[in-house]
């Protein structure tokens, strides 16, 4: 019987997708993981790839004929709840990134420890792998934007007391990511336009620009040429973005996340590594039953 999902979404990534889903295939057990694969019509050959691997594997599960429904990976990452039939979903898994074994049943055994001492489902948010209960992801779905997606999600979920982050170490190495300025540019100006689609207000945007707080992940050091770059670059793009926005679908953020940066600021304030979570839940894991990656991952971080 599957118990668990790895929903994952592709689109063109020909030269990754084999060696991505195999590193995530190989390490779990047939009889209760599936890996589910929905393509959001990959033009690439990507498609192919797909086919011959849920040839090969019993429990990698292909969808391809629902690629003209979405516009956007939000889009796509709901149907990949929908085919899931595992009780619990692992999620936003990238088809371009090859996973340590071990990491997944690591994961998952940190996770049901955090489950039977919380009340109410919730959304386990680690970096570059995270689960839920399928029925959480179906009643509180991705909007169908064009980037950004995540954070609305997450204030969406912290909203209802339904986010639990882990921080932790790599869980995965990249498969053959090539930076890109132009494609970042883009990717920085969607997510720009997707924060005022899911309700973060401009003056807030501006005052986030102009401060640039360090808080962590979300923000890095730079020099000071590259400081007065960045913010004479994001005084330039959030207008833009805005205008973009305006003649797009919109949503409301819960009234504590209208601002910019009270995500941000509530994802520093709430992530914990695995000794902080033993400590705020009751539990204890035994470290010897993980694996090596695992170890690594989540025992070593942060020490």
């Amino acid at each position: 019987m599957v118990q668990y999902s790895i929903a994952v979404c592709n689109y063109n990534m020909v030269d990754t997708i084999e060696e991505s889903l195999r590193s995530m295939a190989d390490q779990v057990d047939p009889e209760a993981v599936e890996v589910v694969v929905v393509d959001g019509g990959s033009t690439d050959g990507s498609r192919d790839v797909l086919r011959e691997l849920a040839e090969e594997y019993s429990h990698v599960r292909a969808v391809l004929d629902r690629s003209d429904e979405c516009n956007w990976l939000g889009g796509d990452r709901n149907i990949s709840f929908q085919e899931s039939r595992g009780e619990y979903v692992l999620e936003s898994m990238d088809t371009d990134d090859y996973y340590f074994d071990g990491i997944v049943d690591d994961f998952l055994r940190i996770y049901h420890a955090v489950e039977r001492n919380r009340d109410g489902e919730f959304f386990f948010s680690g970096r570059g792998i995270n689960v839920a209960p399928r029925s959480l992801l179906l009643n509180v779905p991705y909007y169908d934007l064009g980037g950004a997606e995540d954070r609305d999600l997450w204030r969406r979920l912290y909203a209802r007391d339904a986010l639990v982050w882990f921080d932790h170490g790599q869980v995965a190495r990249s498969l053959g990511y090539d930076f890109d300025l132009r494609g970042e540019i883009s990717r920085d100006i969607h997510g720009k336009v997707c924060d005022f689609q899911s309700g973060i207000s401009f003056p807030s945007a501006l005052r986030w620009a102009l401060a640039h707080e360090k808080l962590g992940v979300f923000e890095r050091d730079r020099s000071l040429p590259a400081e007065v770059a960045k913010r004479l670059y994001d005084l330039v793009t959030l207008p833009y973005a805005y205008l973009k926005a305006a003649g797009k679908v919109r949503h409301e953020a819960p009234s504590e996340f209208r601002c910019k940066g009270a995500l941000e600021r509530k994802i520093v304030e709430t992530r914990k590594t695995l000794p902080e979570l033993e400590a705020a839940y009751g539990f204890e894991i035994d470290r010897e039953s993980f694996s090596e990656a695992g170890y690594e991952a989540f025992v070593e971080y942060g020490k």
